[in-house]
């Protein structure tokens, strides 16, 4: 019953993304073109043949300058790479499965209820878990948070069984989970946290003596530790913030204010009954809930709040199950404590689902910046084309020129951010490179460049460089054309040059070479 409830509040997920305009044909969140991209180069690298693989990387990188498999662990694309090698699926048709994943979560509470013979007020609380802001906006975008969700939700329930009947075979399975956590997405790694939380929530220390345990928690780490050791210098160059208390801090407030932004003051109630009630008023199946809903909600804010990577609020995803877990537990609680109690239930529960009805009124459609059609033309005339724009701009149109040149090649697509400016990998510390239209025409002469594509969201530039790369190409020698946005305000410049141009291959694999397969490389050999 859980597994066939996550699929069909999966399938309810994607409905409500689609009704509500939120799937565009653009991938235009910052990070959403990396993940298509890094899953289609595992799926072209299987329809390949399996060739070297770190060759077919930086070949790939300097036609499709998104991948970015180090910053973020291979794990999700993975598990998705065999369905994008026999389908090779569009940028709309991997948000399609996005959508989906993002409901599957609400398995964990089905099992939880379920579990405690209580199914009909767990198919309840899946229902509202589906329209919780943070759940409602991860289905709407191809990002990771959904995914650790729902492997973190996988290796605590596993957990649980291995835990309340230990044995190798049910430790090893947690041990399986619990390493593909954060080979997810690395605050997957809060999972390691559950167990000893757990443990000291329930008092079961003699799980402490059990070999299985221990064994299991080194299998986890073999599998685990090789991956951040290589990629620990890549990913660690996105994290926005110094460890400390000062950043603790910071994390806690950003998180409480996330978490009460989904819940509300009547769900934060009900999960606080729910809580302090697994030390007494529950019966003790419903109190073995309640403590692993405890121990992964904590895990998870301990984790954010040691590990500096960013404060966003999609970053407490994975205990959303959990809490709302809990809140069920503290229904349960005040209805069997009397009549006053239950109409107090009610009304809490009815100011739980306040931020779910103010998040569905204000949503609106995604941007789409008509990343489909205008790849659909590069692709048929191939060569080298520069791409500029924000991250999201420039991201979607590299993410749908992957999938139109559809494996043959013919198309190289550069990023004008790192060939007129410079900066590191979160855009910081620009540095405008080509300072006028004359040094941007010798850069796009020197590349080959057969033509460009320039976003700008609202309407505006995104970059100094941008204005300048504007002025080169209405000097001459180039064919322009502005194309208004499908969705939402901004248009996309497109400048085609007028004689034909072989694009400078040498210089592009020499310069424009992916800094993480790069330092993956170093660290390898």
């Amino acid at each position: 019953m859980p597994v066939t409830a996550a699929a069909g509040f999966g399938l309810a997920a994607l409905l409500i993304a689609l009704a509500t305009g939120g799937l565009s044909h653009s991938l235009i969140n910052p990070d959403e073109g990396g993940h298509y991209v890094n899953a289609l180069f595992l799926g072209d690298w299987i329809r390949a043949g399996f060739p070297a693989p770190m060759a077919f990387a930086q070949d790939y990188y300097a036609h499709f300058p998104r991948l970015s498999i180090g910053h973020w662990p291979p794990g999700w694309y993975l598990i998705e790479a065999p369905w994008f090698a026999v389908f090779r699926p569009s940028p709309f048709g991997a948000l399609l499965l996005s959508a989906f994943v993002a409901g599957l979560p609400s398995g964990a509470i089905v099992w939880a209820f379920n579990r405690m013979g209580r199914l009909r007020l767990g198919l309840g609380l899946a229902g509202l878990y589906i329209l919780l802001p943070l759940v409602i906006d991860g289905g709407r975008y191809l990002l990771l948070d959904q995914p650790v969700a729902l492997v973190v939700a996988l290796a605590a329930i596993a957990w649980a069984r291995a835990s309340d009947q230990p044995g190798w075979a049910r430790m090893l399975i947690f041990a399986a989970f619990a390493a593909a956590c954060p080979l997810v997405k690395g605050n997957g790694a809060l999972i390691a946290l559950v167990p000893a939380l757990d443990i000291a929530l329930t008092q079961r220390w003699r799980l402490l003596r059990l070999r299985a345990l221990w064994v299991a928690a080194l299998a986890t780490f073999a599998v685990v530790a090789p991956w951040y050791w290589l990629s620990f210098k890549i990913s660690a160059g996105g994290f926005n913030y110094a460890p400390g208390l000062n950043y603790a801090g910071l994390a806690i407030s950003a998180n409480a204010q996330a978490i009460y932004a989904n819940l509300g003051i009547g769900g934060l109630g009900l999960a606080g009954v729910g809580a302090a009630s697994a030390f007494g008023a529950l019966r003790p199946g419903e109190s073995r809930i309640a403590r692993l809903a405890i121990a992964v909600v904590v895990a998870t804010l301990l984790f954010q709040s040691i590990v500096p990577a960013a404060l966003e609020p999609r970053y407490v995803t994975p205990l959303l199950p959990w809490l709302v877990i809990l809140a069920g537990l503290g229904i349960v609680t005040l209805w069997r404590a009397g009549r006053a109690q239950r109409i107090a239930g009610g009304a809490m529960g009815a100011l739980a689902l306040v931020p779910a009805l103010l998040g569905l009124g204000a949503l609106e459609p995604k941007p789409d910046i008509g990343a489909p059609a205008l790849a659909r033309a590069m692709a048929r005339e191939g060569g080298l084309w520069l791409v500029d724009g924000r991250a999201g701009g420039e991201g979607a149109l590299i993410a749908e020129a992957a999938f139109a040149d559809n494996g043959a090649k013919r198309l190289w697509i550069s990023r004008a951010s790192q060939w007129l400016s410079t900066s590191d990998f979160m855009g910081r510390d620009y540095v405008l490179t080509a300072p006028n239209p004359a040094a941007a025409r010798g850069v796009l002469d020197r590349m080959g460049a057969a033509g460009i594509a320039s976003v700008a969201e609202k309407d505006e530039p995104a970059y100094p460089h941008s204005v300048v790369l504007d002025r080169a190409v209405n000097a001459g020698g180039y064919t322009v054309s502005l194309a208004r946005f499908g969705i939402g305000t901004g248009s996309v410049l497109i400048a085609r040059r007028d004689l034909p141009v072989t694009p400078n291959l040498l210089l592009i694999r020499q310069n424009s070479g992916s800094a993480n397969v790069a330092k993956m490389s170093s660290t390898l050999r």
